[in-house]
């Protein structure tokens, strides 16, 4: 839907007019974003075959704000386009707040949520969210120690810390799978504990056809059953390497058994760490599995910039809106434009 206020026309950005997105964000937001200086990411997120999933107001032609989407049907068509969450929203320092306000409306207008969620926003967004009225917060970030390191060099860990023992009594075993394998497994159940809504091909054209990184996905087995998917990258930084758990599918009671197949992974990968942003799956859960939480330690970093890389905590806020129930809401941190690359050649 396309409104005129004040001469203001606010509309999905036209394909043709991508040049001028480009120009926006280098003059008015980071001369150096991903999104001037490389398109793959852009289209991967926000392309869609009649225009791009991004709200923009303009005036005589040029560009007063812009406000990102990215729909869960962006990566799987079967999936509901009413469940977006937000990315990028900048307006001209010369434009009035109503500007802003009505990029929101818009999008709202055009999509008719049922779900719509941001992470990673700041502060100063936060009293608009809650004005909304989303569920607002921070993001838990828990970790896993690798055992056999006792020089840590992404993070700093304090000598006091140390892991926790797991349950290793699970008849559990874990699998890294490629698209074919989907052919092969029955993920029927996996899907049906969270909102957003993923699926099979969701998994394939977010993480396994994604357009830079590298993204290892496991199926979590007991016999034949199926009974999660999780979403593992790998980090280097400075010859060592890290985990980044970025998604997970299935019951949350499932989570609570991942404790020996995350020792395993840090093993396999010769790794400092694991670790995991999420909002939805109960702590007990994330500490039946070994994991520790990094909030609770004002000594410990683990850090969440590579690119490029600093050695300091990152509190994740998320916020979100939803028609229904809120008791399945689960976010990570590959949800939205969170697990992204910020520079090139990475």
């Amino acid at each position: 839907m396309v409104k005129h206020i004040e001469g203001i026309v606010v509309e999905l950005l036209q394909h043709n007019d991508f040049h001028k997105f480009q120009s926006f964000i280098r003059e008015h937001w980071k001369k150096d974003h991903i999104f001037v200086q490389d398109t793959s990411i852009f289209e991967f997120q926000h392309k869609s075959s009649s225009n791009y999933h991004y709200m923009v107001a303009k005036q005589y032609d040029e560009l007063l704000g812009v406000h990102g989407v990215i729909p869960q049907v962006q990566f799987d068509e079967f999936l509901p386009r009413d469940q977006i969450f937000l990315g990028l929203w900048k307006v001209l320092d010369t434009e009035s707040v109503g500007t802003g306000i009505l990029l929101y409306q818009n999008i709202l207008n055009e999509y008719d949520p049922e779900f719509i969620g941001v992470i990673g926003y700041n502060d100063q967004v936060l009293p608009f969210y809650i004005w909304q009225g989303f569920e607002v917060g921070i993001m838990n970030h828990h970790f896993v120690l690798s055992p056999d390191k006792t020089v840590f060099k992404i993070a700093n860990v304090p000598s006091r810390i140390c892991g926790k023992n797991i349950n290793s009594a699970s008849t559990i075993s874990y699998k890294l799978i490629t698209e074919s394998d989907f052919k092969c497994l029955d993920t029927s159940e996996i899907y049906l504990h969270q909102i957003p809504s993923k699926s099979d091909a969701y998994i394939v054209n977010r993480f396994m056809n994604h357009p830079i990184y590298e993204y290892h996905v496991y199926a979590i087995t007991d016999a034949d059953q199926v009974l999660a998917i999780c979403v593992i990258r790998p980090v280097v930084q400075d010859s060592s390497i890290v985990l980044r758990f970025v998604d997970f599918m299935g019951p949350n009671d499932v989570f609570a058994l991942l404790g020996q197949f995350v020792h395993s992974l840090l093993n396999e990968y010769e790794a400092e760490y694991l670790d995991f942003y999420s909002h939805g799956i109960p702590i007990e859960c994330i500490e039946k599995a070994g994991f520790l939480n990094r909030q609770e330690y004002d000594d410990l970093i683990i850090p969440d910039y590579f690119e490029p890389f600093e050695r300091k905590n990152i509190d994740l806020r998320y916020a979100y809106k939803i028609t229904e129930s809120q008791e399945d809401v689960r976010l990570f941190k590959s949800d939205g434009d969170q697990d992204r690359p910020s520079i090139i050649g990475v």
